[in-house]
C-alpha cells in the first residue's frame, strides 16, 4: 500500500495509492452489499435498507478510488472516494438505532430502556442525519483547495456529532442490557428464529463500540491535516476504517434481526406512540 516514506507524491494523494488494495475491498464490500440486498428482499426487514444503501455506497467508494489511483489528477474519482467511504457508517448507525427500537418493543420491556424505542429511533436518526451532511458538505469542500480548511473543520465538527449522538446511544443501549440481564422478563421471551434477541443485541453493541472506534480514527487523522502521519499513510485507512466497517457488514450477516423476530414484526413500522404498525399482516 501506499507509503509517504517510500513513494512520491500521487496527484491528489499524498502518496501512491494501491490499486490492488482498492480492487479487493470494492470485491469483498460488493459482494457483501449483494447478500444484504437479497436478505432484506427475502425477509422483508425495510429498515436494513440505510445499512444496504451503506454496503452499495462503500462499494462504490472503493471502485472510484481504484479509478482514482489510476487517474491521480482527476478531481471527479477522487471527490466520489472520499465521500463514499467516509458516509456509509452514518447509515449503519441509522439500522442500529431501528433494530434497537425493535428490540425494546420485541421484550416489551420500554420501562428498561432511558429513552422511549420510538423516540430513540427518531432523535438519533435525526442526529445522524445532521452529522452525514456535515460530513458530505466538509469532504466536498475539502477538495477544493480554496476552501480546504474550512472544509476539514465542518468535516470535523461532523464527525463529533457522530461521535456524540453514537456514544450516547451506546450509553442508553448498554443500561438497557444491564437492566434486562436483571428484569424477570428477560427469560420469558419465546425464540421465534435461530437467533435470540440477546445475540441480537451483542451484535448491535459490537457493532457500535466498532463504529465508534473508527469515527475517532477518522477524527485524528483529519485533525492532523493533509500532512499529518495518518494521512500520508494509507495502510492506516485499511487497518482502521476499510477493515472494521467490512466487520461491521459482516456481523450484520451473522445475526440478523430477520432470524430473531417474528415476521409481523420485522416486516413493520412505528406509530407515534411507540407501537407497532404491522405493514405486512399475515393472512
Amino acid at each position: 500500500m501506499g507509503d509517504a516514506n517510500s513513494s512520491t507524491r500521487s496527484g491528489i494523494f499524498p502518496y501512491k495509492p494501491s490499486e490492488s488494495a482498492t480492487l479487493i475491498m470494492a470485491v469483498l464490500f460488493g459482494i457483501s452489499a449483494i447478500w444484504h440486498l437479497i436478505v432484506m428482499i427475502r425477509k422483508k426487514t425495510w429498515f436494513y435498507s440505510c445499512l444496504t444503501v451503506g454496503a452499495i455506497m462503500m462499494t462504490s467508494g472503493y471502485i472510484a478510488r481504484y479509478f482514482s489511483a489510476r487517474s491521480p489528477l482527476d478531481l471527479g474519482p477522487y471527490i466520489m472516494q472520499s465521500l463514499f467511504i467516509i458516509l456509509p457508517p452514518s447509515l449503519y448507525a441509522a439500522t442500529l438505532y431501528m433494530i434497537y427500537g425493535r428490540i425494546v418493543l420485541f421484550v416489551n420491556a420500554p420501562e428498561a430502556s432511558m429513552i422511549p424505542p420510538a423516540r430513540v429511533t427518531k432523535v438519533f436518526v435525526c442526529g445522524d442525519v445532521i452529522a452525514f451532511f456535515l460530513q458530505a458538505g466538509g469532504g466536498g469542500m475539502m477538495a477544493q483547495a480554496s476552501m480546504a480548511n474550512v472544509g476539514q473543520k465542518i468535516m470535523l465538527l461532523g464527525l463529533f456529532t457522530q461521535l456524540l449522538f453514537f456514544g450516547v446511544f451506546l450509553v442508553i443501549s448498554l443500561v438497557f442490557w444491564k437492566r434486562m440481564r436483571s428484569s424477570p422478563k428477560s427469560h420469558m421471551i419465546p425464540q421465534h428464529g435461530k437467533h435470540t434477541w440477546r445475540a441480537l443485541l451483542k451484535m448491535l453493541l459490537v457493532s457500535a463500540v466498532i463504529i465508534i472506534f473508527r469515527c475517532v480514527f477518522r477524527i485524528f487523522e483529519f485533525a492532523g491535516g493533509t500532512k499529518g502521519s495518518i494521512s500520508t499513510h494509507e495502510v492506516y485507512m485499511y487497518l482502521f476504517d476499510a477493515a472494521p466497517m467490512f466487520l461491521v457488514q459482516l456481523l450484520f450477516h451473522f445475526v440478523h434481526a430477520g432470524d430473531v423476530f417474528p415476521t409481523h414484526i420485522a416486516a413493520s413500522a412505528f406509530a407515534d406512540d411507540g407501537s407497532y404498525i404491522n405493514l405486512y399482516p399475515r393472512v
